[in-house]
């Protein structure tokens, strides 16, 4: 019984009955749950939704004021001690950031792997800045570790591809799995230079902030959230592609194209690299 999946479907619950608005919440059970369990699975039934992503179609403006404002009143939801419970807290550890010694042991044989040599090739290649991402990532980390911040609940994966738009140009926030209490910059990474090319402008996060209203942003949160994100998903097309062995050929191919992705024009790594200290991205 994975303790994401209860998460994915309690959270969305809790907030549509707190009156959160543009969250896909599942539909209850007889007896009122969010989800039942079978066979140690957490099962889950969601509405039917006929819409679009909004990574793929694009915000409007007054859509990005909406998910501000909708982010806002997540961010202000009071939490009961059952909530508080199942949602984990901020540790300041980027996901799989244990998996860096033994991917990079791989590295070698894999090399002359027809599938993912060429990933192989393309991390070496890249070790320096790899290196300083992940150190960056741990200093600031530790740095963050050792503060005190104020702690919000988080949806904490809330990219644009995790909105859907329906017909009547309504906003639907999908994927709670990951939600965490966490310094409210958690959330505002994605819409403050956000975590790849093309998915937020300028115009979009000011549009964002005029729903969320006034925030007061710490940059070296930003500057380590972004970090993070790029060391996780390093980790994790690397485990896919290096650590998967019962993985296709094409689902490893498609992880090492994910993988050099990462690295291109405007993409996460080249963000984290360029977010300063004043928490800035490159557009």
């Amino acid at each position: 019984m994975g303790a994401s999946s209860i998460r994915g479907a309690t959270v969305p619950s809790y907030l549509h009955r707190h009156g959160v608005p543009n969250v896909l919440a599942p539909l209850a059970t007889a007896t009122g749950a969010p989800y039942v369990l079978v066979d140690g699975f957490a099962l889950a039934l969601y509405p039917m939704l006929a819409g679009r992503v909004g990574a793929a179609v694009g915000l409007s403006p007054a859509q990005w004021r909406q998910l501000g404002a909708t982010v806002h009143q997540l961010h202000a939801v009071p939490l009961t001690p059952q909530l508080a419970r199942l949602v984990e807290r901020e540790a300041f550890r980027p996901t799989r950031r244990e998996l860096f010694t033994g991917l990079e042991a791989l590295l070698p044989a894999a090399a002359s792997d027809p599938v993912v040599g060429e990933l192989a090739r393309f991390w070496r290649a890249r070790k320096e800045i790899i290196g300083a991402l992940v150190g960056r990532a741990d200093a600031l980390g530790q740095q963050l570790a050792r503060a005190s911040f104020a702690q919000v609940l988080c949806h904490a994966d809330l990219h644009t591809w995790n909105v859907l738009v329906d017909a009547d140009g309504q906003l639907w926030i999908l994927d709670w799995d990951e939600a965490i209490l966490a310094p409210k910059e958690r959330d505002l990474m994605f819409v403050v230079g956000g975590i790849g090319h093309g998915l937020v402008r300028p115009g979009d996060t000011d549009c964002f902030f005029q729903g969320y209203g006034q925030a007061s942003i710490d940059p070296d949160l930003l500057a380590y959230y972004r970090c993070a994100w790029a060391v996780q998903d390093i980790a994790a097309y690397g485990e896919q592609a290096l650590m998967a062995p019962g993985l296709s050929a094409a689902s490893r191919r498609a992880a090492v194209e994910g993988f050099m992705d990462l690295f291109a024009s405007g993409n996460i790594v080249d963000l984290a690299q360029v977010s300063d200290t004043t928490g800035a991205a490159g557009a």
